[in-house]
This record gives structure tokens, C-alpha cells and sequence, in this order.
């Protein structure tokens, strides 16, 4: 039986999904979450074997920034991209970057070789993950885009049961470079295949929409900013990046707001507005995804002993109730949905309260518990977000709105990566991955991003109030 929410509202079925005209086009949107969602889910386990074999321990998070940085420039530059270009030269531009970042990262000397790979890899990323919303918002009807932000979701599903198996089963043989290589065929799949289905589109020529690449530096600028401060001394060295952070962001939205072609939507930033809330949600949810996918096989592997693969599994507990939590409030009445945008946020929260109290002593029971509810808290709200920015957008605004979703989570993974960095290396952690040190950095880590979902909660308990 199909789900009784928002597509039982319109009278629409998710098998429409599995039929002609949508099938094959549904098959690219997963294939273009597939590629990225692997990425983070096999880096994550075998990042501690690679630290362990080239060193690079005070900038373990940069793996993480890096890929988030240049994810916000893909993402945010697709809508773009798409226009002058078409969506099938998009798409593989894109899945040739994540393949070129793949080779880099395989063939990395050092740290900071990995790193710059895994810039490569979140520019492709970027742009395939956003490229995936706007097809749903161009080529699948309203009452289907519920059915599809659930399937992007569940999507994860997929490399959080196989990714950490992968990644350390080749983490447990010393093949922690050949773990790169094995999302690329997923990448190279999703180019040819969206080559040969989608049509040929994007005007180019004197009409073409020109790249706002001032503005994206601006934005990745001040994301680097905030993450130099983790390894930056004195503390007026480190007050004036982040007064630099500030700065470049306020610069940004003040020449967006004055450009013809906009990076962000109207009244995105304004809480305000039904569109604004939202968009503000999905930053602080997204955010609260990162000290968990950063550091806690890192953590669990020093405080606990677990093995590289059990830290993966244990990480894509988070994933794995991500999905589950969007498929159960899938079947959430139309008349129920502002509760679930209250419940989703405060389930994470308490997810993170608990990781707090017991990842320094345990039990693992405990900890797998907090993950769930972080996870399965996010999922609850989030397809549920995703559709009333969609439907509160300007109609010509749409494929920007559509693209700044994922645009905007990835903004809030590289911000919260950058602090996540701050926090464990202000806690010691840079300096060596001792139990005390390791202990001290997992309680600084939660108990601060718990200011994430918590503020969420706020917003979402206002949502629906104003259109």
C-alpha cells in the first residue's frame, strides 16, 4: 500500500515512480545521490587508516571541509550550469570531476593531496546531488515530489548498509586507496546514463547565465576562514578570521540581492517567511549531521577499540534512521506534518544529549541508540521541509529554490565540519588521539552542535503559521 501523506493527498501513487515516463528518470536521481552518498559513507571508515599510513592528524576535518567547500560551489553553480550548458552536459561535467577527485584522493602521498582530492570529489558531488533535486522539480509532477525528496533519502540507505563493509574490509587489508576507486563506476554509470535519456537543452551563446563565482568564493571564503581557525594560534588571530567569516557572508548577501542572476531565492534568509523557515531548518538539521559523520569513528575506534568497519556501521546507524524516519512519516497525515517538523528536531536533539553522557564510557548500545535518534529525527522532518520550500518558492525562481535545498545542506555540513574542527582541536585532539583527549573532544563536540536542533525546534514549531 502506498503511503497515506502528501501523495494520498493529491491522489497520486508512488508507484508512478517505477512507471514510463518517470522510471528511467528516477533511476539518474538515484544513481546521482548514489556516487556521493558512497563517498562519504567509505571515507569516513577508511579516513583513520589513511591518517594512520600518511599522518595529517591536525587537519583530519579538512577531508571533510574541503569536500563541502567545493560542494557548495558545484551546487549552488549547477542551476547555472544547467542553463547555459543542459542538464546532460551538467551531469557529466559533474561525474568527471568526482572521478578525477577519486584518482587524487587513491594516489595521495599526504594528507594534504587527500584533501585537495577530496575538493575534486565535492565539486562533481555538488553538482550531481543538485542536479538531482532540480530533475524533480523539472521533469516530475507536485504530487510527486514528496515520493522523490522520500526516495533521495532512502537512497542513502543503500551505501549505509554496504559502504562500511566496504571500507573496512579494504581498511582491514591496508587497501584504504582502492576504497576511492570503487565509487567511481557509480559516477561514470550516472554520466552515460543521463547522457543517453535526458534531451538536449541550454540556450549558451550571448543569452547564457553567467556563473556567480565572486559570490561562491565569497561563501567558500568564509567557510575557510572558520575552518583555519582550528589551526591557527593566538586568539586575535583566530577572533579576526572569524570577524572575516562574517564579513565575506554580509558581502556576499548584499551583492546577491543587486545581481541579475541570484544564488538565492527571495526570502530565503528571512525567518520571516514560510520559505525562509525552511531553508533555515534544513541548515540546522544538515549541520547537525557533522560531528557524528567527522569524528565518531575516529572516537569510537580510540575509546572503545572497535574495528574500522564497526565504526562505519555504527556511523550509518545515523543514515540508516535517517531513512527509516522519512519513510515512517511518509505515511504522516497532511493535518499531522507540523508535528513532525516539531518531533524531528527534538529527537535529535535528545540524540545528541545522550552521545554526550555515553561516548566516553559507553555502553555501545547507548551510543548506536543516540545516533538512531539523531538520524530518525532528521529524516522525520526533513522530506517534510523540503516540500514546503518547494511549494513557497517564486514560480520563476524555481529551479534556483530547487537547487539551494541541497546547496544549503551542504553549506551547513562545511560550516559544520569547519567547527567541528575547532571544537576537537581546541579540545586537544589535533595534538594526538588519546582516550582522555578523544573523551573530552566527544563531549565538547555534542554538547555544543546540540544548539543545532534545538533552534530547529523552534523554527519548526512556527512553520506552517505564515505562508
Amino acid at each position: 500500500m502506498a503511503p497515506q501523506g502528501h501523495l494520498a493527498e493529491r491522489g497520486r501513487s508512488w508507484t508512478e515512480l517505477l512507471e514510463p515516463p518517470y522510471a528511467l528518470s528516477a533511476i539518474v536521481v538515484v544513481l546521482c545521490i548514489l556516487a556521493p552518498a558512497y563517498s562519504a559513507f567509505i571515507t569516513a571508515t577508511v579516513l583513520p587508516s589513511a591518517i594512520a599510513d600518511i599522518g595529517g592528524l591536525a587537519i583530519y576535518a579538512w577531508a571533510s571541509t574541503a569536500y563541502a567547500v567545493a560542494s557548495i560551489l558545484g551546487s549552488a553553480g549547477s542551476s547555472v550550469a544547467v542553463s547555459n550548458a543542459g542538464m546532460r552536459r551538467t551531469f557529466v561535467l559533474a561525474a568527471g570531476v568526482f572521478v578525477v577527485g577519486a584518482a587524487v584522493c587513491a594516489s595521495a602521498p599526504s594528507m594534504p593531496v587527500l584533501v585537495a582530492g577530496r575538493g575534486f570529489q565535492g565539486l562533481g558531488g555538488g553538482m550531481l546531488i543538485a542536479g538531482a533535486h532540480s530533475m524533480v522539480r523539472e521533469v516530475f509532477p507536485e504530487a510527486l515530489w514528496p515520493g522523490m525528496l522520500t526516495t533521495i533519502s532512502c537512497t542513502w540507505a543503500i551505501p549505509a548498509l554496504s559502504g562500511p563493509a566496504v571500507g573496512g574490509v579494504l581498511a582491514g587489508l591496508g587497501l584504504w586507496r582502492t576504497a576511492f576507486w570503487v565509487v567511481a563506476p557509480i559516477a561514470v554509470l550516472a554520466g552515460a546514463l543521463t547522457w543517453r535519456i535526458l534531451p538536449e537543452t541550454g540556450r549558451g551563446g550571448a543569452g547564457a547565465a553567467r556563473v556567480p563565482f565572486g559570490r561562491l568564493g565569497l561563501v567558500c571564503a568564509s567557510v575557510l576562514c572558520v575552518g583555519s581557525i582550528a589551526n591557527t594560534g593566538g586568539a586575535p588571530a583566530r577572533v579576526a578570521l572569524f570577524g572575516a567569516a562574517i564579513a565575506l557572508v554580509a558581502l556576499m548577501l548584499r551583492l546577491d540581492n543587486r545581481a541579475r542572476t541570484r544564488l538565492f531565492p527571495t526570502g530565503m534568509l528571512s525567518p520571516a517567511n514560510r520559505i525562509g523557515k525552511g531553508f533555515w531548518m534544513i541548515f540546522l538539521l544538515g549541520m547537525s549531521t557533522t560531528p557524528g559523520g567527522i569524528y565518531l569513528p575516529l572516537l569510537v575506534q580510540v575509546l572503545h577499540g572497535v574495528t574500522p568497519a564497526e565504526s562505519g556501521y555504527l556511523y550509518a546507524l545515523q543514515s540508516l534512521a535517517w531513512t527509516t524516519g522519512t519513510l515512517l512519516s511518509a505515511f504522516v497525515p497532511p493535518a499531522r506534518v507540523r508535528w513532525a517538523v516539531v518531533l524531528g528536531p527534538l529527537l535529535t536533539a535528545v540524540g545528541f544529549v545522550g552521545l554526550v553522557l555515553t561516548i566516553s564510557s559507553g555502553p555501545m548500545g547507548a551510543i548506536a541508540a543516540s545516533l538512531i535518534l539523531i538520524g530518525g529525527g532528521i529524516g522525520t522532518a526533513w522530506a517534510h521541509v523540503g516540500a514546503a520550500i518547494l511549494s513557497s518558492g517564486r514560480p520563476d525562481e524555481g529551479a534556483v529554490t530547487a537547487s539551494m535545498i541541497p546547496s544549503t545542506q551542504l553549506f551547513a555540513v562545511s560550516l559544520g565540519a569547519a567547527l567541528s574542527g575547532v571544537i576537537a582541536n581546541a579540545a586537544g585532539l589535533g595534538g594526538g588521539a588519546s582516550k582522555p583527549t578523544a573523551a573530552l573532544a566527544g563531549a565538547w563536540l555534542f554538547g555544543g552542535f546540540v544548539v543545532a536542533p534545538l533552534t530547529a525546534l523552534v523554527i519548526g514549531s512556527r512553520l506552517n503559521r505564515s505562508a
